[in-house]
């Protein structure tokens, strides 16, 4: 199975790895574009960190809750980019997929001043370039 496989689910569970190999899961949002995942996060999250470390990941759909709804995939972290068209690009596919809900978490870390620093990871299909 290809990671193009999994498809545009809601949410995914996005496991990066500590130094000494455990996988710590995290649920994320995610859009896909051209057989790719993007993730928008903090990017000074521990699962940022995680990634440049070792851009080994693994990815399953899930609910809001990290609860996993279907098979893992392999994959691996090809870019973290804070680049502002690219930020730009993601937050339009964030409104596309969540609507209403994307724009009111943008709101609430517009007030709390945690809106900063985001920056949006790309995840490929492991050993290839995602093309499939």
């Amino acid at each position: 199975m290809k990671l193009s496989d999994l498809g545009d689910p809601r949410y995914i569970s996005l496991e990066t790895f500590r130094k000494n190999g455990e996988g710590v899961k995290t649920p994320v949002w995610t859009v896909a574009k051209e057989g790719k995942l993007l993730v928008w996060t903090q990017g000074d999250s521990w699962k940022v960190k995680r990634a440049r470390n070792n851009p080994r990941v693994r990815v399953a759909a899930c609910d809001m809750h990290g609860n996993i709804e279907g098979p893992w995939f392999e994959g691996v972290v090809t870019s973290i980019s804070d680049d502002k068209e690219v930020k730009k690009e993601m937050s339009r596919g964030l409104r596309r997929k969540y609507h209403v809900v994307v724009v009111f978490v943008t709101l609430v870390a517009l007030v709390r001043r945690e809106n900063r620093g985001q920056v949006v990871m790309e995840i490929s299909e492991a050993g290839g370039d995602g093309s499939g």
